[in-house]
């Protein structure tokens, strides 16, 4: 598993944001919703890294009552986007000291899939989506990694492994993934993909064809060879 952890049938994987949000001294600024949904985005897939689907969610929330309700908001939006019912939201808000900045955490518990197995190394691995971090996320919005696609390939075990990265860069997941292979890619694999806006997808070595139909934008092949 990439950066879930299994606590006894559950998997738990969880992502935060800060200085995000509707507050005047927030560094990026963006609505709740749009914060709230990133979050759960990431939080996501990375469930589906694990080869797990969520069934409930735990939401820290720094920002005030107020910010609770368009949170939710936009956590229910990811499970909108591949047709899945969202899972019971619990959680607390900060409402005692009030922040300077937004601020959240969320936390998916989920239930691993019987799927079939395949080795990292009889993939065939691309990336999806494009590096990006911040404003740019928001400025490009369709060369993010789109969730519906990602979700149907990964059901239809076209995508047999999903693998997010985030903030330290596609180089550094090469590396865990592939360890001493070259790894080569079009991409700038030193800079920081943000919300995971760039995944690396395993694909079943017969059902190519249906990858390529199914990823039509920022689908790129990786080519790999053997350290000398």
């Amino acid at each position: 598993m990439r950066n879930a952890v299994k606590i006894g049938e559950l998997i738990a994987t969880t992502d935060n944001a800060a200085a995000i949000g509707e507050k005047p001294q927030d560094v990026v600024s963006a609505s709740d919703n749009l914060t709230a949904y990133f979050t759960a985005r990431v939080t996501f897939l990375e469930q589906l890294a694990a080869n797990a689907l969520p069934v409930h969610i735990l939401l820290a929330n720094f920002s005030g009552d107020a910010a609770w309700s368009r949170y939710v908001t936009g956590i229910k939006q990811v499970f909108d986007e591949v047709g899945l019912v969202c899972p019971q939201i619990g959680g607390s808000s900060e409402s005692n000291m009030p922040t300077l900045q937004s601020a959240l955490s969320l936390t998916m518990l989920g239930v691993q899939q019987s799927r079939t197995k395949f080795e990292h190394d009889k993939l065939i691995w691309y990336t999806y989506g494009l590096p990006l971090v911040g404003n740019e996320v928001l400025a490009q919005p369709d060369d993010v990694a789109q969730l519906q696609p990602i979700f149907f390939a990964w059901r239809e075990e076209i995508v047999q492994q999903v693998w997010p990265v985030g903030s330290k860069g596609l180089q550094v997941e090469f590396t865990r993934l592939f360890g001493d292979q070259q790894v080569k890619s079009s991409l700038d694999t030193k800079k920081t993909a943000g919300p995971c806006a760039v995944i690396l997808l395993g694909v079943h070595p017969e059902k190519e064809h249906l990858a390529e139909k199914n990823f039509a934008r920022n689908f790129e092949k990786l080519r790999r060879t053997a350290r000398l």
